[in-house]
């Protein structure tokens, strides 16, 4: 571990990622289909969506609503937020109209960020306090908008609330949580040192931006200099996620829901689970693992994985508790 990732007590994600990003502007950042972005790049972009926020009002305690769906554009939308100092609210496009709005309702965010393909989901959220809508691609591809500079990463502070999310309402409507920036950091210190992320890790994203593991899953690769990998949205198809592994050399899948990732075991085993060489921690979520149907992979010559259990219920940013489970017999 560098110096950098040392200690992340008292410090700010924006401010952490563009210490990342001077430090190593030139190593690959985010990896989004065949896009592929060093952290030079995704500083510029949010440097430049920030300045916009900032210019907007944005600061501590302001939420932003992020109506995007897994992408880039929704990276460098959530990076933004947080060097401009304001509250990260994800709205997730897959969501119903009226959790989207029962959302925004509890956040009364003045800005959304989005696509113009969504603007048919824009109406309900923003009409009525006339909330401004920020065209994310258009202000990118813009040359002549104005960056930040790295002294907007200051804006944010421990105290202060770092993003709302949605509980997930199984257990009844859901309700809206707010996250310090203190906790989020204690939080995603954890993920970096628990699951081994440093900066030649390579980080998969899979989970839809309104659970919130989604959010140590995003940030934490790229406080610690290490390749954020999206998987593109859509049905869950095993065959692709298991060739995605592959071919992205996936080190670290923080987390991994355990029905879905059993038949990725199941597939891989036709090739010798040669796919899975390169994993070095699968954290395990949302349901009990079962190691047996982990087995026949644990006891190929491909296994070099820590496999952790995880649990946290939102109110508690995410993580409660974890077990590294037992691999040998």
């Amino acid at each position: 571990m560098n110096a950098e990732n040392a200690s992340w007590e008292g410090r700010t994600a924006g401010a952490l990622f563009l210490a990342q990003a001077a430090r190593r502007p030139g190593a690959e950042a985010v990896v989004d289909g065949e896009a592929r972005r060093t952290y030079g790049e995704l500083a510029r972009d949010v440097e430049k969506l920030a300045a916009d926020l900032v210019a907007r009002g944005v600061g501590r305690e302001v939420s932003v609503g992020v109506l995007l769906p897994r992408s880039y554009e929704l990276v460098v939308s959530m990076l933004a937020v947080l060097v401009a100092g304001g509250v990260y609210t994800p709205l997730n496009p897959a969501l119903p109209d009226s959790r989207l709005s029962a959302l925004a309702e509890d956040t009364l965010p003045p800005v959304v960020l989005s696509r113009h393909a969504l603007d048919d989901r824009l109406p309900g959220l923003t009409a009525a306090r006339g909330v401004a809508r920020v065209e994310v691609p258009a202000l990118l591809a813009d040359a002549s908008a104005p960056t930040a500079g790295s002294a907007v990463a200051d804006r944010h502070a421990s105290a202060a609330a770092a993003y709302v999310i949605q509980t997930s309402g199984s257990t009844g409507r859901p309700k809206s949580v707010q996250v310090g920036m203190a906790s989020l950091i204690n939080t995603l210190t954890w993920c970096r040192d628990a699951c081994g992320i440093h900066e030649d890790s390579r980080v998969l994203q899979v989970i839809a931006s309104s659970f919130d593991a989604s959010i140590r899953s995003y940030l934490t690769p790229l406080l610690t200099g290490a390749a954020l990998v999206l998987f593109p949205e859509g049905p869950f198809d095993p065959a692709a996620l298991l060739e995605h592994l592959a071919r992205e050399r996936i080190s670290v899948f923080n987390p991994a829901v355990p029905s879905q990732f059993h038949p990725v075991v199941e597939l891989a085993a036709a090739e010798g689970f040669r796919h899975l060489d390169a994993l070095r921690c699968l954290a395990l979520g949302a349901e009990s693992p079962d190691l047996t149907a982990l087995r026949p992979w644990i006891d190929s010559g491909h296994f070099h994985a820590r496999i952790l259990n995880v649990y946290g219920p939102t109110e508690a940013a995410d993580i409660a508790c974890y077990a590294e489970l037992v691999t040998t017999r």
